[in-house]
């Protein structure tokens, strides 16, 4: 039997005459009211609330990955910093290399000390490099020098020796038999001079091992 849609709208229309015409106004707005509320009741139960899950987990991965960004963006300030001080202690490694010769160059500083105490004018009495002293990773060059001239001529000396590029100490310092010559008081001076040089890697590590069974 076909469905009369014309009879259903009209079977409609007569309940709602004689059902809906008869309540008070209070009900009719009521019932105006749940039709109102019934599709956001609908809404909630049929696309709403299956979503709420969906939502919070998407809530939680989301966190995640903010969590991760914020890691990876302090890894990458950490590591600029790290690079940065990476570099400085470069920069003072270099500086540091300027200043204490590696072992091939010491024999050239030696023979410059040496020079230089001729050109000040000084005869060189005797010039005696000492055994090494190591150190944690370098080791220090102790030289006797024995010289003779003036007072004046061994200042100059010894401001040579301060301005040379390499680190040059001077320890001890002795003047003694005083003679006139050539209208000027000549000494005898006597000076230990200590220069410096880097250890090589095997050398460090010698004397890591040394230090250790010393210990023992």
């Amino acid at each position: 039997m076909a469905l009369d849609i014309k009879q259903l709208q009209a079977g409609l229309e007569n309940f709602l005459d004689s059902k809906v015409s008869r309540l008070d106004i209070k009900q009719k707005m009521m019932i105006a009211a749940g039709a109102c509320v019934l599709p956001c009741v609908a809404f909630f139960l049929l696309a709403y609330a299956p979503k709420t899950k969906e939502i919070e987990t998407l809530e939680t991965k989301k966190a995640g990955i903010e969590e991760e960004i914020r890691n990876v963006e302090k890894i990458a300030r950490e590591l600029s910093k790290h690079k940065a001080e990476m570099a400085e202690v470069q920069r003072q490694f270099t500086e540091a290399s300027l200043l204490l010769p590696d072992q091939k160059e010491i024999p050239s500083l030696l023979t410059t000390i040496s020079g230089q105490a001729t050109s000040s004018g000084l005869d060189v009495l005797s010039f005696k490099p000492l055994a090494e002293k190591p150190q944690e990773f370098y080791a220090e060059i102790p030289v006797d020098i024995g010289v003779q001239g003036s007072y004046h001529d061994v200042g100059v000396f010894l401001d040579k020796i301060s301005k040379l590029p390499r680190i040059v100490a001077v320890n001890n310092i002795k003047m003694d038999t005083p003679k006139q010559m050539g209208g000027e008081m000549i000494l005898n001076s006597t000076f230990q001079l200590v220069t410096y040089r880097f250890l090589d890697p095997a050398e460090v590590a010698a004397n890591a091992q040394k230090n250790v069974q010393g210990k023992k």
